[in-house]
């Protein structure tokens, strides 16, 4: 399995060199394309809500000030592009085509951004995007991309080496089912894979035995670790011991339960949204 498409989110802040290095990185293994896409609104019109009418000459000057922001974001994108791509060793093209090193491209939309992102990334194989705390406008946008997309994501506050060590949080869920399915292409190039479990009260078990039946079809021989039942919340179980394994990667599943409930009473995924600690994969 290989992945050759990843989709990389940006929006000119500090975070995109975080975010193309560790789209870069995934990609390394597969010669794989990245495409750093910037969407943003029209600037005639992300107009202030202000109270009162504007006049031709004030909305103008409006018109123009969001025209320079954006074009000092696209300059800053285009500059982490080169940078990164530079470190990197990764070939700047016009549009994406397979080639034996890692290809980078730059596309831009104008419209609504989680729309325009949406989009783009239904025909992306990963779609890389910085935590909500880093970048607080793609939060909702990953949760879109994941329920209704359907796409996978890979976030991370800072990018590993290499993706060389994975570790997956297995609880035999359809959610745990689709995210071990859709992270094969880099399981399938880790050197450890370890499938962890945390359970979630006295006596139950979760059935690891299908998981590591596919995870072996696939020539990969995975490790099984059990965790009691947890003192403290589970996304904090699962990524403190994926730390402590100095694992460059967790992969979990996405909302396995409803969003209501993950939104009113917390849950691992809208907390691994908000804080990684490592880089994390999630599916849906």
């Amino acid at each position: 399995m290989s992945l050759g498409k990843i989709l990389v989110p940006l929006d000119g802040s500090d975070q995109d060199d975080v975010s193309l290095v560790t789209a870069i990185r995934a990609a390394k293994p597969f010669h794989a394309h990245v495409v750093a896409f910037f969407a943003h609104p029209d600037p005639a019109e992300a107009m202030p809500i202000i109270g009162v009418p504007l006049n031709a000459e004030a909305m103008s000057a409006v018109i123009d000030g969001n025209t320079r922001i954006f074009r000092a974001k696209a300059k800053r994108i285009h500059d982490a592009m080169a940078r990164v791509g530079a470190s990197e060793s990764a070939r700047l093209v016009d549009a994406p085509y397979r080639q034996n090193v890692v290809t980078l491209s730059y596309r831009e939309a104008i419209g609504y951004p989680p729309h325009l992102v949406s989009s783009a990334a239904a025909l992306a194989d990963l779609v890389v995007c910085a935590p909500a705390d880093k970048a607080p406008q793609l939060f909702e946008t990953s949760i879109d991309l994941i329920l209704q997309q359907r796409r996978p994501i890979l976030l991370a506050s800072s990018p590993p080496a290499a993706f060389r060590k994975v570790v997956i949080g297995w609880d035999g869920s359809a959610a745990a089912t689709r995210a071990l399915s859709a992270a094969m292409p880099l399981l399938e190039k880790a050197d450890i894979v370890e499938l962890i479990c945390v359970e979630q009260a006295i006596g139950q078990s979760f059935d690891t035995e299908p998981a590591i039946a596919y995870l072996k079809a696939h020539g990969i021989s995975p490790s099984e670790v059990h965790l009691g039942r947890w003192d403290a919340l589970p996304h904090d179980a699962l990524t403190k011991l994926a730390v402590e394994h100095n694992a460059d990667l967790l992969v979990i599943g996405a909302f396995g339960h409803s969003r209501i409930r993950e939104t009113f009473f917390g849950g691992v995924t809208n907390e691994t949204l908000c804080r990684p600690p490592l880089p994390v994969f999630l599916a849906h």
